[in-house]
């Protein structure tokens, strides 16, 4: 019987189910991402005759200098870069940022081009290339939220100050020790979303109102943001619909913020390919990448001594990333967790030797 071929994404797959041997497939080296097919592995037959191993099937050797291999292979919007780094035997992957200074200061303006650097993101050992560009474009995601959250500005007590509500820097320990004095957390509207709006700028843009609906328990407003943007110039002219709460004007703040966070989230998935593709693209069809993981992933292999090599890389993964109960209160919530489940598979969190 013939097997049977799709495409997805101009990759023509033929479904088979072939071992690889030294002849079919090279196992004596790594690729240059540090991964390596385990012996005996299942492969799969691409139409121009090549044979391949899925990522699933690699044994996995990551170093820094592949990290890097990798991080090279990744392309982002103008504004964004990426690092790879070491601390120990911790390998991290960083996103580096230029935008504009956000708080003005000494020596700094609004006017001033300014690079700053997200959290690190760990690479463990066994990570696969694969999950290394999600980890990379989660990273960018978060950056570019952490910066829109400084951009979004309120004009507060009728006044010319302006404060940003929904930057990542507020004190939570002191609000949480002062919630009833510093702040309501049921906040009743007191003004009109149209006069709230006269107060709101984001990273240089201004909201107009272009059309409302109504809804059983809430309503919907459509807004264009006018002007322009130095740092984010894809949002100039867009439209956004903010669905909300009508009694609360706290609702439609929390959700505008929401939905200009979504919007930098789907302008990086467009803008990060790997290789020039642009995995993340919502213009791929999920039904073909439904297709293509039933292909890749839906093989077994044929020579038993396999299986062996796959259980023991699979226990090595897995095992490895099982961390340890923690001392004192928070030690104690983890254990309570962990018993209140019956019959737990996986492996479970190890008592510490400290």
């Amino acid at each position: 019987m013939n097997a049977p071929n799709m495409n997805v994404s101009g990759l023509n797959l033929v479904v088979s189910n072939v071992d690889c041997d030294v002849d079919s497939v090279d196992l004596s080296n790594e690729n240059s991402f540090g991964e390596t097919p385990l012996a005996y592995a299942p492969s799969i037959e691409l139409s121009n005759g090549e044979k391949a191993v899925p990522q699933q099937f690699l044994d996995v050797n990551r170093q820094l200098d592949n990290l890097c291999n990798v991080l090279a292979e990744i392309s982002l919007p103008a504004s964004y870069q990426l690092f790879a780094g070491q601390e120990a035997s911790c390998l991290y992957l960083i996103v580096g940022v230029i935008g504009h200074e956000n708080y003005t200061g000494y020596k700094a303006s609004i006017y001033d081009d300014k690079i700053v650097y997200g959290r690190r993101w760990l690479i463990e050992p066994s990570t696969p290339t694969s999950e290394i560009v999600q980890t990379a474009l989660l990273a960018v995601k978060k950056v570019r939220e952490h910066e829109a959250r400084e951009l979004l500005t309120v004009r507060i007590n009728q006044g010319r100050n302006v404060a940003t509500p929904f930057n990542c820097h507020l004190d939570l320990p002191l609000m949480a020790a002062n919630t009833g004095e510093l702040l309501s957390v049921d906040s009743a509207r007191d003004e009109g979303v149209e006069e709230l709006l006269a107060r709101v700028r984001f990273a240089g843009f201004s909201f107009s109102v272009i059309n409302r609906h109504r809804l059983s328990n809430s309503r919907i407003i459509e807004l264009k943001l006018e002007g322009q943007s130095r740092y984010f110039p894809e949002l100039g002219g867009e439209i956004i619909a903010v669905n909300y709460c009508e009694e609360h004007n706290g609702d439609f703040l929390h959700q505008l913020m929401s939905e200009l966070i979504q919007k930098g989230d789907r302008h990086i998935e467009e803008s990060t390919s790997f290789r020039g593709f642009a995995r993340f693209s919502r213009k791929i069809n999920p039904i073909d990448l439904a297709k293509f993981s039933y292909t890749t992933r839906n093989i077994k292999a044929t020579d038993p001594r396999f299986d062996r090599n796959f259980e023991d890389m699979s226990y090595k993964v897995d095992a490895a990333k099982a961390p340890a109960y923690n001392a004192g209160a928070l030690g104690e919530q983890q254990r309570a967790k962990v018993a209140s489940v019956d019959s737990l598979l996986g492996y479970l969190p190890r008592e510490s030797n400290g």
